[in-house]
């Protein structure tokens, strides 16, 4: 792999044929990661550069002659304001290979930067993804100073005084002497088998579930209250007419005045889903083109379901929208779910894994309730009871086979 990647630009990087190439079909695969893994300094400037190429790739052949109106109205105020003159005409490759519309290549690289990269909110977390092995909750200041989290259910408040307060007696400074620019993402990280709540500094309330990582500044600014989710969260957002409260995952943002919700967005699920129980939220698909993307508005007792293969979102009638948070006390309810679904839940909760025989199905729907405070024993036996299954456990391995039934002999 050249060694000057290590200096390209982001620009420079979606323009480059062999990123593309990867980027698109996996060219160079393992020379790639390899690369990558060598040099993760140069991480974020990948992501943000594969984020343009498939954004490029995915619209070149959707984008009609009004949207393109209004990519070149946006870049041109910009150019504008900024006391930039247009530049002149440059065939570029990654316009060529857009093929979006020609009104791009009156505006030049500049205005394509700042639109497409400088507007894109996508979030690279700092550490890698949670894995099963993990056993630490942590949380990692923006200044690079990691805690770690060593109870089962960890309690962190961004108090007032400029301090976060880990479990009722850890107090961490965060003054300006300590932390300059409070608006620097932190992350909190909660591996499989662990759970956390959180207060933030607007006093809005987030409880993190098994296998989840959070980024949040310490003090929010500006003119919206924005955070960045992988995993699955419930929020009760504090309420600031003014002030939009904003929940970004890699698929979806969910944009609220203050209300409760739950976001579920596992990077390992094919849906990420949104159950709103209070208030108002609307969920959009992401897009560095942000004007583009229609917004789906829910109402309390809906759920929002994004397909990442389809990329679409869909609406439904969530008539039990409580259960979704029982989590957050220790419960696991559902309500004619599908056995799939209730077994992976139980996997990152437990931090176990589910090896199945190769004749059982899990798509049966079945209804129950499990504690969450019992050992992974005792909800196997209490869900074998609920569903047509018989398991046997070994270490942090449960194996899963279809009930047999025996028949009663007659003497």
């Amino acid at each position: 792999m050249k060694k000057e990647y290590l200096q390209y630009t982001i620009e420079k990087l979606a323009e480059n044929r062999d990123f593309i190439a990867w980027v698109n079909s996996g060219r160079q695969q393992e020379e790639w990661e390899k690369f990558l893994e060598a040099n993760p300094e140069i991480n974020r400037n990948v992501e943000s550069a594969r984020k343009i190429v498939e954004l490029l790739r995915d619209r070149q052949d959707h984008i009609d002659e009004e949207d393109a109106s209004k990519i070149w109205k946006s870049i041109e105020k910009f150019d504008l304001e900024s006391g930039r003159q247009p530049h002149s005409f440059k065939t570029r490759s990654i316009l060529r290979y857009a093929a979006i519309f020609i009104a791009f290549l009156m505006i030049g690289s500049v205005g394509v930067y700042w639109f497409l990269v400088r507007d894109n909110q996508f979030y690279t977390f700092s550490t890698k993804s949670i894995t099963r092995s993990d056993s630490q909750s942590r949380l990692l200041l923006s200044d690079g100073t990691k805690v770690n989290l060593d109870k089962q259910n960890s309690k962190i408040s961004l108090a007032e005084e400029q301090q976060i307060v880990i479990n009722n007696n850890k107090i961490i400074d965060l003054t300006e002497e300590k932390i300059s620019d409070q608006t620097k993402m932190n992350e909190i990280v909660i591996p499989f088998g662990k759970k956390s709540q959180l207060i933030l500094e607007d006093g809005t309330k987030v409880w993190l579930n098994a296998g989840t990582r959070m980024a949040f500044p310490t003090k929010f600014s500006g003119k919206k209250r924005e955070v960045f989710l992988e995993g699955e969260a419930y929020f009760e957002v504090a309420h600031n007419k003014n002030i939009p409260f904003i929940v970004n995952t890699n698929e979806i943002a969910v944009k609220v005045l203050g209300t409760r919700f739950n976001l579920s967005a596992y990077s390992s699920d094919q849906l990420t889903e949104a159950i709103l129980l209070e208030g108002k939220v609307s969920v959009s698909e992401q897009s560095a083109l942000k004007f583009m993307k229609a917004e789906t508005y829910l109402a309390p007792n809906q759920k929002a379901s994004f397909n990442k293969e389809l990329k679409t979102i869909s609406v439904s009638i969530e008539p039990d929208a409580e259960l979704a948070i029982a989590w957050t006390e220790g419960w696991f309810k559902f309500s004619q779910q599908n056995l799939n679904g209730v077994l992976n839940k139980l996997q990152r909760y437990y931090n176990v894994t589910f090896v199945f025989d190769r004749n059982f199905s899990a798509t049966d729907l079945i209804s129950g309730k499990l504690d969450l405070k019992d050992s992974v024993e005792q909800v196997m036996l209490a869900l074998s009871d609920v569903a047509d299954l018989q398991y046997r456990i070994n270490g942090d391995k449960i194996f899963i086979e279809k009930k047999i039934k025996r028949l009663n002999m007659m003497k």
